[in-house]
C-alpha cells in the first residue's frame, strides 16, 4: 500500500502540486491571519489598558442630572450650579475604597475689563490752525471670524488751541441731588483766535435710561490739544482708551483634594497655591495662565470730513456731536487688531494687585472689583438633531451701567448676538452696598496639570478648553479646517472652561447680599453649592473584571449613601456629538457642529468589538481551510475513480481502499503543512506580521487533521460504491437531451451535468467572497461602534492594517480554491475537450467554453457569498447601512471577475492535452 501511495504521488504530479498548493495556502493563511488578529487584539487591549483610567473613575452629580444614551453633555456639566451639599461630599470622602473625592462648584462669570491705549499722535498733526476729529470704530470678531459685531465708535477732537481744564464743585458721596442742586460739572475752555469757547461738554443725565449693548450708548468723545501747555490734556500724546471686557468663569474647588487628584499645586508658575483657609478680604483666586477664548477687537481708524471739527470747536455738546459725527464722511487711515490673549496679562495683573481702596459706588476700571456676575443655563437641545434654540431676553439681564461710564464695568458687545442660553444677573443695585473683589494668589499653567492618559481625558475637565468642529456641509464651508471656541459672549453656543479657581470656603463672600437673586431658584445654591464630585478609587484600576467590579461597588456605596447621580467613567472617552446651532445676527450661519461629549464604557465596547471580530475571523479561516482541503481531497478521489474501481474488482477490501485514500491525503497534508509553515514564515517577514510560535507549530498537525477529515467523505464513498459503478463517469443522468446552439449553452449544460462538483466550486468561491465582504463590513461596523471617540479613533487606526492583511489573505485563498476547482473540471473532462478539438473546434471556442463555465460558477458563488456576508453582518449588527450593501454588490462583481480570471491557468492546460491518447482511451 505504501508503494502504491508513493507511486500515485510520483506519477500524478500535477494533481499533487495543485493539492499541496491549496493546502499550503490554506495553512499559511490560517497561521498569518490568526497571528495578525491576535496581535491586533493584543495591541488594542494594550492601548485600552494604557488609556482606560482617566483622572477619576466615578463622576457624582446632582440627582436631576442625566445623560443622553450613554453620553454626558459637556455643556450640561459645566452649566450645573450646585446641587450637592458639603455634607454629602464629606460622606463620599468617608466611604471605604475612595482615595480622592475632588469637588467642583461652578460659580459663574465675573466681568473684568482691560483698557487698550490707542496712540493717534501720528494722525493728529496737520496745519498749524487746523482742527480735526479722529474716529475709532471697533468691531468684535469671534466664532473663527464668522461673527463681526459693531461696537460704539470712539472720537477724539484734536485742536491746535490751548485747552484749559476748569474744575467743578466737589460731589458728596451718599448725598441725593436734584436737578437744581446738582454740583457744577468740570468744564474745558478752548482759547482760540476768536476768544474762549466751552467745548467737550457732556449733558447732565447722560447715564440715564441707557442700553448697555446699544452701539449709540457705547460711543464716547474726548478732546486733546496739540498745545503742550494745555491743562486739559491728561497725557502729552493723542490717545484713546478702548475697553475690552472679558468675562471669566469662576469655579471653586477643595485645594487639598484637587492637588491629590491632578497635581494642581505643582502647576503653579507664579505666586502661591490656593490656601486651605483664608481670612483675608476678597475672594482668593488661582488664575489660569492661558486664556482659551476666540475674541478679537478690530479697530478702523479714520479722519472725519465735513464741518465736524468746526461744529465741535464752536461749542457743540459732545452728546449732540456724537450723533452728528455718525453722519459725516470719513477717510480711512489705518486698522489695528487686538486679541483677548494680548490683554489677558493686564487682567491677571489687576487681579494679582487689587486696589487698596474699593469704590462703594461702582467697580473701577483697572481693578478686580466685582460689580455684577452671571450664571448661565445649558443650551436646550430638542429633536433627534439636537437643535439649539434662541432664548428671548427682556433686558433685565444686563443692569444699567453703560459702556462709557468712567468707573463702570461694561459688557462685551458680543452679548448683543442672539443668545442660546438663559442668563441670571447677580448685581448690586444700590451704590452704597459693599461689593467684593478678586484677590489673586497665583497663576497656574494648565499644561502642567496631570490630566491622565490623552485618549481618555474628559472633555469637561477644568483645564480643557471647549471647541467644536464642522459637522455638516454648511459648517465645513463656513469654518473650513478651523474650530469654534468660546468667545466673550457667554450666552453663546460654547461655554468657557473655568479660568479662575477659588476655594469652597470663599463662596459665601460672593453668594450673599447685596448681590441679587442669590438663591437656588436663580442658579445659586448656598446650601448645596457643589456641582460635581470626581472620585478616584484606591488602588490600580484596569479593564479586568475584578477592577471594574471594585469600581462599581464603590459607586453603589456612593449612591446609597448620598442619593446622588453616580456614573462610572473609567473606560470612557470623548465622543463627537452633532449639535445644530441657529444662525447668529452678525454673520454666523445656521450649521451643525460636533462637540466633545463623554461617552461611557468606550473601552469595554472596543474590547468586546475586537473579541467578536477576532472570533469571526478565526471561524472564517478555519472553514476556509477545511473547504479548501476538502475540495482538493475530493478532486483527487474523483480523478482516480477508475483506478479505485479496478482495485475493488481485484479484491481489495473496503478498509484497504479507505486507508489508501486517507494515507494519500495525510501524506499530502504533511508536505503541505511543512510548505505552509515555510510560506507563513516568509510572508510574515514580508508583510511585517508577527507570526505566533504556537500557530506555526500547529500548522503541520492542523494540515494533517484537516486533510484526514476532508478525505473522510470521499474515502467513505469509495469504499461503499459498487465496483461496476465506480468505473463509470461521475455524471448526473439527464432525462431528455438538448442540443445547445451556443457555446454558453453548452457551458451551462456542462455545469448542470455534475451538480455536486458545481456546488463545491461555487461554495469554495462563496466562502472566499463571503470572508472578504464580511471582513470589510465588520470593519465598518467595528469602527461605527466606537466611531467619534478619541480612544476609538486611535484604536481603529491600529487595526486597519490587520483588516487589510486579512482581506488580502482571504482573497488569495479564494482565488486558489477557484483555480483548483476549474483545473479539476478540465482534467476530468479532458476527453470531451479532446473530442471537440478533433472535430474542428479551435482553441478560442474551447477557452470560451471553460470561461463560461467559470462565469456560471462565479456568479453562483459570488452572489451566494455576498448574501451570506450580509446575513452574517445583520446578525452582528442591528442595522446595515447603504455602504454595506454597496460593498456586497462590489464584492459579488469582483468575485465573478475573479472566477473568470482564475480560469486562465486551467484553460492554458487545454493546449497540452494529449488528444490522440485521450481518444484512444475512450
Amino acid at each position: 500500500m505504501i508503494s502504491l501511495i508513493r507511486a500515485q504521488l510520483r506519477f500524478r504530479r500535477g494533481r499533487l502540486v495543485a493539492t499541496i498548493a491549496a493546502v499550503a495556502v490554506a495553512v499559511a493563511s490560517f497561521a498569518l491571519l490568526a497571528s495578525a488578529s491576535r496581535g491586533s487584539q493584543v495591541r488594542v487591549t494594550g492601548t485600552v489598558n494604557d488609556n482606560f483610567r482617566s483622572m477619576y473613575d466615578i463622576l457624582v452629580r446632582p440627582p436631576a442630572a442625566g445623560d443622553d444614551d450613554g453620553l454626558i453633555s459637556t455643556d450640561r456639566v459645566s452649566s450645573t450650579y450646585g446641587g450637592i451639599s458639603t455634607a454629602q461630599w464629606r460622606r463620599i470622602l468617608d466611604i471605604q475604597g475612595v482615595s480622592v473625592a475632588a469637588p467642583v462648584a461652578m460659580v459663574g462669570y465675573v466681568m473684568q475689563t482691560a483698557q487698550i491705549t490707542v496712540d493717534l499722535t501720528e494722525y493728529a498733526g496737520g496745519a498749524a490752525d487746523a482742527r480735526q476729529v479722529l474716529r475709532l470704530r471697533p468691531t468684535a470678531v469671534g466664532d473663527s471670524g464668522l461673527s463681526s459685531i459693531p461696537d460704539g465708535s470712539q472720537y477724539l477732537y484734536v485742536t491746535p488751541n490751548n485747552l484749559e481744564y476748569i474744575p467743578g464743585d466737589p460731589v458728596v458721596i451718599g448725598k441725593m441731588y436734584t436737578d437744581g442742586t446738582f454740583p457744577k460739572m468740570p468744564e474745558i475752555h478752548e482759547h482760540g483766535p476768536g476768544g474762549v469757547t466751552t467745548v467737550c461738554e457732556h449733558q447732565t443725565g447722560y447715564f440715564e435710561n441707557v442700553k448697555p449693548l446699544a452701539p449709540q450708548d457705547r460711543t464716547q468723545a474726548r478732546c486733546w490739544s496739540r498745545d503742550p501747555a494745555s491743562s486739559a490734556n491728561s497725557v502729552g500724546r493723542a490717545q484713546v482708551q478702548l475697553l475690552f471686557p472679558v468675562p471669566l468663569l469662576l469655579a471653586a474647588v477643595d485645594p487639598e483634594q484637587e492637588a491629590k487628584l491632578d497635581g494642581l499645586d505643582g502647576a503653579v508658575t507664579s505666586g502661591a497655591y490656593l490656601p486651605e483657609s483664608d481670612q483675608s478680604a476678597g475672594i482668593p483666586v488661582l488664575a489660569s495662565g492661558r486664556l482659551d477664548l476666540d475674541q478679537q477687537l478690530h479697530v478702523e481708524i479714520a479722519r472725519l470730513g465735513g464741518d465736524a471739527a468746526d461744529k465741535t470747536g464752536a461749542g457743540m455738546r459732545l452728546d449732540n456731536a456724537v450723533p452728528y459725527y455718525e453722519t459725516m464722511p470719513a477717510t480711512a487711515l489705518a486698522s489695528r487688531t487686538y486679541t483677548a490673549q494680548e490683554v489677558y496679562p493686564t487682567l491677571l495683573d489687576a487681579i494679582a494687585h487689587p486696589a487698596a481702596e474699593h469704590s462703594p459706588e461702582t467697580p473701577r476700571l483697572g481693578t478686580s472689583d466685582i460689580g455684577d456676575w452671571w450664571t448661565t443655563s445649558a443650551m436646550t437641545l430638542t429633536g433627534p438633531g439636537r437643535t439649539a434654540s434662541v432664548v428671548p431676553y427682556n433686558g433685565s439681564e444686563w443692569g444699567k451701567v453703560p459702556h462709557a461710564y468712567p468707573d463702570g464695568r461694561p459688557l462685551p458687545v458680543g452679548l448683543a448676538d442672539d443668545p442660546v442660553r438663559s442668563l441670571v444677573r447677580h448685581g448690586v443695585d444700590e451704590s452704597d452696598k459693599d461689593r467684593t473683589f478678586l484677590r489673586g494668589v497665583g497663576v497656574y499653567d494648565p499644561a502642567k496639570v496631570r490630566l491622565g492618559p490623552e485618549l481618555s481625558r474628559s472633555p469637561f475637565d477644568l483645564y480643557a478648553g471647549a471647541e467644536a468642529t464642522a459637522a455638516d456641509p454648511a459648517a465645513r464651508q463656513a469654518l473650513g479646517d478651523r474650530v469654534l471656541q468660546p468667545t466673550t459672549d457667554f450666552a453663546g453656543p460654547l461655554g468657557q472652561r473655568p479660568h479662575l479657581l477659588t476655594t469652597l470656603s470663599a463662596l459665601p463672600r460672593l453668594q450673599r447680599d447685596p448681590y441679587t437673586d442669590v438663591d437656588a431658584a436663580h442658579g445659586v445654591n448656598g446650601d448645596a453649592p457643589i456641582s460635581m464630585v470626581r472620585v478616584r478609587v484606591a488602588g490600580d484600576v484596569g479593564i479586568d473584571a475584578y477592577s471594574q467590579e471594585r469600581v462599581r461597588a464603590v459607586a453603589d456605596q456612593i449612591h446609597l449613601s448620598t442619593g446622588l447621580r453616580v456614573d462610572v467613567v473609567a473606560g470612557s472617552s470623548a465622543a463627537g456629538v452633532s449639535v445644530q446651532l441657529p444662525a447668529g445676527k452678525y454673520g454666523r450661519p445656521a450649521m451643525a457642529v460636533r462637540e466633545n461629549w463623554l461617552r461611557l464604557g468606550v473601552a469595554t465596547t472596543i474590547v468586546a468589538a475586537v473579541d467578536r471580530k477576532s472570533l469571526v475571523l478565526a471561524i472564517l479561516v478555519l472553514v476556509a481551510c477545511a473547504l479548501a482541503v476538502g475540495n482538493a481531497a475530493s478532486a483527487a478521489v474523483r480523478t482516480r475513480a477508475t483506478e479505485l474501481g479496478v482495485l475493488a474488482c481485484l479484491g481489495w477490501a473496503r478498509w484497504r481502499l479507505f486507508a489508501l485514500v486517507i494515507g494519500e491525503s495525510v501524506t499530502v497534508g504533511a508536505v503541505a503543512g511543512l510548505l505552509g509553515t515555510i510560506l507563513a514564515l516568509t510572508l510574515s517577514r514580508v508583510l511585517g506580521v508577527p507570526l505566533g510560535a504556537d500557530y506555526a507549530l500547529l500548522s503541520v498537525p492542523a494540515a494533517l487533521l484537516l486533510s484526514a477529515l476532508a478525505a473522510l467523505p470521499p474515502a467513505w464513498r469509495a469504499t461503499r460504491a459498487d465496483p461496476g459503478a465506480a468505473v463509470r463517469p461521475a455524471v448526473a443522468l439527464v432525462r431528455r437531451g438538448r442540443v445547445p446552439r451556443r457555446v454558453s449553452g453548452l457551458a451551462l449544460g456542462n455545469v448542470l451535468r455534475a451538480p455536486g462538483r458545481t456546488v463545491l466550486g461555487a461554495v469554495s468561491l462563496a466562502l472566499g467572497i463571503a470572508s472578504l465582504t464580511l471582513l470589510m463590513i465588520i470593519n465598518l461596523t467595528f469602527r461605527g461602534s466606537v466611531s467619534g471617540t478619541v480612544l476609538g479613533d486611535a484604536i481603529t487606526v491600529q487595526v486597519q492594517s490587520t483588516d487589510y492583511i486579512a482581506a488580502a489573505l482571504t482573497t488569495l485563498l479564494g482565488a486558489a480554491t477557484v483555480a483548483d476547482v476549474l483545473y479539476v473540471n478540465i482534467r476530468e473532462r479532458s476527453a470531451e475537450f479532446a473530442l471537440l478539438g478533433a472535430v474542428g473546434w479551435a482553441d478560442a471556442p474551447l477557452a470560451r467554453l471553460a470561461a463560461y463555465e467559470a462565469l456560471a460558477i462565479g456568479v453562483l458563488g459570488a452572489t451566494t457569498g455576498s448574501g451570506l456576508a450580509l446575513g452574517t453582518a445583520a446578525l452582528l449588527s442591528s442595522e446595515l447601512s447603504t455602504v454595506s450593501y454597496t460593498i456586497a454588490a462590489a464584492a459579488a462583481l469582483a468575485g465573478t471577475v475573479l472566477a473568470v480570471a482564475a480560469a486562465i491557468l486551467p484553460v492554458r492546460s487545454l493546449r497540452r492535452l494529449p488528444t490522440a491518447r485521450l481518444l484512444a482511451e475512450e
